[in-house]
C-alpha cells in the first residue's frame, strides 16, 4: 500500500520547479515558530522540543520537511526519530505528506504538528516541485475517508470475518476428506 501511495510523489520530486505559487497557509497554531538567531531545536522521542543556545561550533542546517501544505524545521528531530535519521535525511527539501500519513499513527501525525516551522518557507516553495492537482484530490479523498473512520479497526467485524474463515475452511477439509463428489465440494472450498 505504501508504495502505491507514494509512487506518484516521486515522479514530481526529483525535479524542483521555480512557482508563481507561494501558499499563505502559516500552520496549525500549536505549531512552534522557528528558532531565534542564535538558537537551534533540541527534540525528544515523545516530540517536544526545546530551544538551546547553539554551541561554539554554530548552529545547525536545517532540514526542512514539507508536510500537508505547512514547512517543519525536523533538524532538532532528526537523531530522535524512531525510524532513523536516514528517513528525515532523505525528505529534505521534499513533501513527505503521503509518507507521514501512510507510515505514522494518529500520535505521529499530532506529534508532528508540534515540530518547529522552517525559517523560510516562501524560499522553500519556490525550490520545491508544487502538489499536483491529482495529489491534492488523493489527499482530500484520504482526509475523508479517515474522518469516515475507515482505518478505524472493528473488532467484532474482524472476529466475524475469521469465524466464517474458519468454518469454510473447517468444512472443505472435511469435505476433501470424505471422498467422493463431496471431496469435489472440499477443494472448491478450500479454495476460496
Amino acid at each position: 500500500l505504501g508504495t502505491v501511495i507514494l509512487a506518484p510523489t516521486f515522479l514530481w520530486q526529483g525535479v524542483p520547479r521555480r512557482s508563481a505559487f507561494v501558499r499563505r497557509y502559516q500552520g496549525p497554531p500549536s505549531a512552534k515558530e522557528p528558532a531565534p538567531e542564535g538558537s537551534q531545536y533540541n527534540c525528544q522521542e515523545d516530540g517536544e522540543c526545546v530551544v538551546e543556545e547553539c554551541p561554539p561550533a554554530g548552529c545547525r542546517n536545517s532540514l526542512d520537511v514539507r508536510m500537508d501544505d505547512m514547512w517543519y524545521d525536523l533538524s532538532g528531530w532528526r537523531k530522535a526519530h524512531p525510524a532513523g535519521k536516514h528517513w528525515i535525511d532523505y525528505y529534505d527539501g521534499r513533501d513527505a505528506t503521503e509518507v507521514m500519513h501512510a507510515f505514522h499513527s494518529a500520535k505521529g501525525r499530532e506529534m508532528m504538528k508540534r515540530m518547529p516551522r522552517s525559517k523560510n518557507p516562501n524560499e522553500l516553495e519556490a525550490q520545491c516541485s508544487p502538489v499536483t492537482p491529482l495529489t491534492r484530490s488523493f489527499r482530500k479523498l484520504r482526509k475523508k475517508l479517515e474522518d469516515e473512520g475507515w482505518w478505524q479497526r472493528d473488532l467484532a467485524l474482524e472476529a466475524r470475518q475469521w469465524l466464517i474463515w474458519a468454518f469454510v475452511t473447517g468444512l472443505g477439509v472435511a469435505c476433501a476428506r470424505s471422498g467422493g463428489w463431496p471431496s469435489v465440494a472440499g477443494v472448491v472450498l478450500l479454495a476460496l
